[in-house]
């Protein structure tokens, strides 16, 4: 992994994470600690809305109780069938008087046990006959609990009690004194004023928050904003607060809208029969408005805190890590060779101090490397005088010792043209430069040559192909003519000391061609060739096995060949360079191809 992701991941991890992490846990412990204020808040406001709730119930019930203790009502439900017109007037009188007195009454209605029934109320209600009392399912409630009060929310029953949000209590009327069973009272009630608790407990300050009363069953018998009366609590809040309990708080999802849903149980046991609830409802945005503010700043704060970090990374941190990295890919241009490679730095801080220490260290690499290389044209090019100095004395040692043996023959005109033609061989080997042309390289192999044939006659024979076209392309002197002093000495002389009188003669053939980019010399003999292990010794691994042919370019072995070979690959290899050299292709008894190949240039 780079330095660039290092340092990126590196960002990624130690700043942006963690001011993430800071951000989302300040957003959840701000949620909480909201909903656990709130949910403390609420438990206080929903008991007060309750025990207002309980004093109006109350007040019902007392002035309920009083109006149907007294006598003149009493007397009411004793009558007996037959009563005029001017009594029920008077009945009319007294109710109105008695029960219709209190605000929140909306009507009234006596049942006694004849049947007879006495209602009066406000305008619009509907007077429920004793046929239809009876079918209410909580008539039989009614008559077991004995005086005792049962109420009915709005909209528990619609089909008797009607669907005005009305509260309807039931009970059975005794008598003051025997306590006898003397009737039975139904009123219903219309209490505005539980909308003005409602609204003094805060439902003014926002249209999002409700209260609402519910039974046991879920049914929404009173709803402050007349939206959901009469329908029931979503299955979904049902099931996560139970109703039943004194006080319980959730968030959760009502009307679609995320709200906190909260239930606080009456206690009405006293008042009379019923098992209510008051919910509230208020909407979280609503509850977390100015707490929202808080976060989205802290939002900001921190999205301009990764902002600056970014721009400092982007500044700062990625202008020195692009520095290092270019540095870097300098170094690697470095390895590769390129030493004019320089490094700029336009700041003035350390990274100028760095660049200019690359600089000098890369230019005293290349001040070095080239005195290396120096050094090392020197030495090669003292090696190479000293192979020259072998091969002179070499040569000049065997021509001396075939004149020699022709002086000895007393042969004065052979040895007359073979000093000749040494003394013309003597002068090309002391030309003053290295390369020569191919066409004097040549004439030097045919003089060399002659002086053999003067030597060794009906030994061999030999053929110079070469197209004029090459004459002037530059070769190292004295490079064909060790090659073919090996095979007349090595080869073909094998051939004579085999004592096979059927051996053919020996020829000797010297070829030039040209190449794309090289010009390629031949000097093949078919002389007794080269034993493998000579072979593989040239080829510089004694030991392996070869296929009968090597590149001569290693030290070669004193015995049999001598050092003409094995000194004139070394200077070519030296001269030329690795592209260029010799290959030997030799098999015993069939004697010796060597292929050198030059550069193609022309002499100026």
């Amino acid at each position: 992994m780079n330095l660039r992701k290092k340092v990126f991941l590196g960002f990624m991890a130690f700043i942006v994470a963690p001011l993430f992490v800071l951000g989302t846990i300040t957003y959840l412990l701000s949620q909480s600690i909201i909903q656990q204020n709130y949910a403390e808040q609420s438990e206080f406001t929903l008991k007060a809305v309750g025990r207002n709730i309980t004093y109006v119930l109350k007040e019902a019930n007392y002035f309920s109780q009083a109006s149907m203790q007294r006598e003149d009502i009493q007397r009411m439900l004793g009558a007996k069938d037959g009563v005029d017109a001017v009594t029920l007037t008077e009945y009319d009188r007294l109710l109105q008087r008695t029960f219709l007195s209190y605000t929140p009454a909306y009507s009234v209605t006596l049942y006694d046990f004849e049947r007879q029934s006495f209602s009066q109320g406000k305008i619009g209600y509907r007077p429920l006959s004793f046929a239809e009392l009876a079918k209410l399912p909580v008539f039989g409630e009614v008559m077991a609990l004995n005086g005792v009060p049962r109420w009915i929310g709005p909209h528990e029953f619609e089909n008797w009690t009607g669907n005005k949000p009305l509260f309807t209590m039931i009970r059975v009327i005794n008598d003051t004194y025997t306590l006898d069973n003397r009737g039975i009272l139904l009123q219903q009630f219309q209490f505005s004023e539980l909308n003005r608790i409602f609204n003094y407990f805060g439902t003014s300050h926002s249209n999002g928050v409700r209260f609402m009363i519910v039974n046991q069953d879920g049914l929404i018998m009173v709803d402050n904003k007349d939206k959901l009366s009469g329908q029931t609590l979503p299955s979904h809040i049902d099931s996560s607060i139970h109703l039943g309990g004194e006080y319980e708080s959730g968030k959760m999802k009502f009307d679609g809208v995320e709200s906190i849903v909260s239930v606080h149980h009456l206690d009405l046991d006293e008042f009379g029969k019923m098992n209510w609830s008051v919910v509230s409802v208020t909407p979280w945005a609503y509850l977390s408005g100015r707490s929202m503010q808080v976060i989205q700043w802290i939002g900001a704060i921190t999205i301009l805190s990764l902002l600056s970090a970014l721009l400092f990374n982007m500044l700062f941190v990625g202008r020195i890590i692009r520095f290092i990295l270019y540095i870097v890919n300098s170094m690697k241009k470095v390895e590769i060779g390129d030493l004019g490679i320089r490094v700029e730095a336009n700041s003035k801080d350390e990274t100028s101090a760095l660049a200019r220490g690359f600089n000098s260290l890369v230019e005293r690499i290349s001040t070095l490397l080239e005195d290396v290389k120096r050094e090392q044209e020197r030495k090669n090019k003292a090696e190479l005088m000293l192979m020259q100095a072998q091969i002179k004395p070499h040569f000049l040692f065997n021509t001396l010792e075939s004149i020699n043996a022709l002086a000895a023959q007393n042969e004065g005109r052979k040895v007359s043209r073979m000093v000749q033609r040494l003394g013309t061989i003597l002068r090309v080997s002391f030309y003053h430069k290295e390369e020569i042309p191919l066409s004097m390289e040549i004439d030097h192999v045919r003089n060399y040559l002659e002086i053999q044939k003067y030597r060794f006659e009906d030994l061999f024979e030999y053929e110079i192909d070469v197209p004029p076209a090459l004459f002037s392309t530059p070769i190292l002197k004295l490079t064909l003519q060790p090659l073919l002093e090996n095979s007349i000495q090595h080869g073909i002389e094998g051939m004579e000391s085999s004592g096979d009188p059927d051996r053919q003669k020996g020829f000797l053939w010297i070829a030039a061609e040209e190449t794309e980019n090289a010009v390629v010399l031949w000097v093949q003999d078919n002389g007794a060739g080269i034993p493998d292990d000579v072979l593989l010794r040239l080829h510089g691994t004694p030991g392996s096995r070869s296929s009968g042919s090597a590149e001569a370019g290693a030290p070669m072995p004193e015995e049999r060949v001598g050092l003409g070979i094995p000194n004139v690959a070394d200077r070519l290899r030296i001269h030329y360079g690795s592209r260029y050299g010799m290959m030997i292709c030799s098999r015993p008894g069939f004697g010796t191809v060597i292929r050198c190949t030059i550069p193609k240039r022309t002499t100026g």
